[in-house]
């Protein structure tokens, strides 16, 4: 377990502030924010680098505010990969190991068998974050606390050592809190995400709804949600939540239908929002675009033209002009090829009423 109250600490000029979030025992957790927000500064007052000025830190059921680094049961493993250089690979990985059979299981399943005697000076960037990581491993921390410990690798050597990080947190039960910049990699590994903005945190919760359902249009922007909406809310007290016909407050359960108005947009949603302004996303994957209007049940649904076709890959983003508002569809190149898309076709693009999140 990881449960931090109210935390605040100091380094330099910068500062924590308040922060509060937990992750459970055996619980994965991811803190993400933009560059200078106190990530790393975060792992540090954790793991007692940094002593905390006020605030709590427990960790595994233990009050450690005030504990000793080294007597906290927490392993930390940074960006860069520190290792003793006086030491080979090998020397590094048997410091402080629980014992010789779990240094010869992490040296076979984050492959690392071929560096065991470098010098580890002659490691690269991406053989300096593996050995680190295992080395951190065979103390079998109860804690485990990773600085971007996969930012080094390529991508074919990130997605398995990810895989097998993640495999050996499962089987080994440890509480694991990792900062990183991928948001991909977030909602991969995270049971619980926090996002640290400016020494402080703005959310937390499982990624899913972070992402999904950001609590402020900041939060949205920043995860990534290209539409993104300043607009009006109005409840429709009279239609039921799904539209279907029925008493409204029969088939409610707090929530009600919403329509909500951004220039020449009206779009229609789901929640407990209130009347008044408002912000809405609508994250690109949940667009659709077609050359002629669709017999769904979406409820929304807007004629535009393509203004923009940028692909990367697999995938693309189409930018759509509807009545001078841009809106943005992450679809298939495939489907760009299929719907033959280019600069100045005209589109239908969809998204369903849930599709819609307000803040």
């Amino acid at each position: 377990m990881i449960d931090i109250r109210q935390l605040s600490a100091r380094l330099g000029e910068f500062e924590l502030r308040d922060v509060t979030f937990s992750i459970p025992t055996a619980g994965y957790g991811v803190v993400i924010g933009p560059a200078g927000s106190g990530k790393t500064t975060l792992l540090e007052a954790i793991a007692g680098i940094i002593p905390a000025r006020s605030g709590s830190i427990h960790l595994a059921d233990r009050n450690v505010t005030t504990t000793a680094p080294d007597e906290r049961g927490a392993g930390l493993v940074y960006q860069h990969g520190y290792l003793f250089p006086h030491l080979s690979v090998l020397e590094n990985l048997r410091y402080g190991a629980r014992d010789e059979n779990t240094v010869e299981e992490l040296v076979r399943r984050l492959e690392i068998a071929p560096l065991q005697q470098r010098d580890v000076r002659s490691l690269s960037g991406g053989e300096r974050q593996l050995v680190s990581l295992a080395r951190a491993l065979a103390r079998r921390p109860a804690v485990l606390l990773l600085d971007e410990p996969f930012s080094a690798l390529d991508p074919r050597r990130r997605g398995k050592t990810r895989r097998e990080v993640r495999a050996l947190h499962r089987e080994w039960g440890f509480t694991a809190l990792q900062v990183t910049h991928d948001f991909t990699e977030a909602g991969l590994l995270g049971d619980v995400a926090v996002l640290l903005d400016a020494g402080r945190v703005l959310q937390s919760g499982p990624p899913e709804q972070v992402f999904r359902r950001p609590a402020s249009p900041y939060i949205a922007e920043f995860l990534g949600a290209e539409n993104v909406f300043a607009g009006t809310a109005r409840v429709l007290a009279e239609a039921a939540p799904d539209w279907l016909e029925g008493e409204s407050a029969a088939v409610a359960h707090g929530f009600h239908a919403i329509e909500f108005t951004s220039g020449p947009l009206t779009l229609y949603t789901v929640g407990s929002a209130g009347d008044g302004p408002a912000y809405a996303v609508i994250r690109s994957e949940e667009v659709t675009l077609s050359l002629a209007p669709q017999s769904t049940s979406a409820r929304n649904e807007f004629h535009g033209r393509v203004v923009e076709v940028g692909t990367l890959g697999a995938f693309a983003r189409v930018t759509i002009d509807v009545d001078g508002t841009p809106l943005v569809a992450a679809v298939t190149t495939r489907s760009v090829q299929e719907l033959e898309l280019r600069e100045g076709s005209m589109v239908y693009a969809t998204f369903k009423a849930l599709g819609v999140h307000l803040c």
